[in-house]
């Protein structure tokens, strides 16, 4: 499964193209009206339960990475919700050389609560850093989520949505799936999709 994203992850970047983007001011915040996607509520953790998102903890990966020479951060997990469901959660942050000088520990976390990421250290990058993220098993429908009503966002404290671009935001309904590929990432903060 790893692989496989990963693979994806490529080819949809090779697909819909990156380029060396420098670092973009950020956007004055666009729509408060806008809801992050709400993730559902943990089952209780059981013996078997593996890799978590929503836990006291929480699913994050953590990397010491030379902004020089750049990286790859990849994060994967899954939990059973009340329902007795299956929600998962993958993403790959692809940090291009040159993206920050020196050498940093970034970490990428999953929210507990939204269907979205946190990042730290705070900072700024020299060249956008690029996100694919999805999330399967959502209940998208009772949320009202279509393809023309959900976006990608950076999340300021006051509650404010930035969109950011992408190559993609999709919605599939069935699987319950929200999925953006190659989100610009242009500081680390905090990052969801919203509706």
């Amino acid at each position: 499964m790893k692989k496989l994203f990963l693979f994806i992850a490529a080819i949809s970047l090779f697909y819909f193209g990156c380029t060396d983007v420098a670092t973009n001011s950020i956007n004055q915040p666009v729509n408060s009206s806008k809801k992050m996607i709400q993730l559902p509520a943990k089952s209780a953790p059981s013996s078997k339960s593996g890799l978590t998102i929503a836990s006291a903890t929480g699913l994050s990966v953590s990397q010491k990475i030379n902004g020089a020479i750049g990286d790859i951060l990849f994060l994967s997990g899954n939990y059973t919700n009340l329902s007795g469901n299956k929600i998962f959660a993958i993403a790959t942050l692809i940090i291009p050389s040159g993206a920050f000088n020196g050498r940093q520990t970034l970490t990428m976390a999953c929210d507990n609560t939204y269907a979205g990421l946190d990042f730290s250290p705070s900072m700024t990058f020299n060249k956008s850093l690029y996100l694919t993220l999805s999330f399967t098993g959502l209940d998208l429908k009772s949320m009202g989520v279509t393809n023309s009503n959900v976006g990608f966002y950076y999340v300021d404290d006051s509650g404010n949505y930035t969109p950011i671009p992408n190559s993609g935001v999709f919605v599939d309904l069935k699987a319950g799936a929200l999925t953006v590929i190659a989100a610009q990432i242009d500081h680390f903060s905090r990052y969801a999709f919203a509706h």
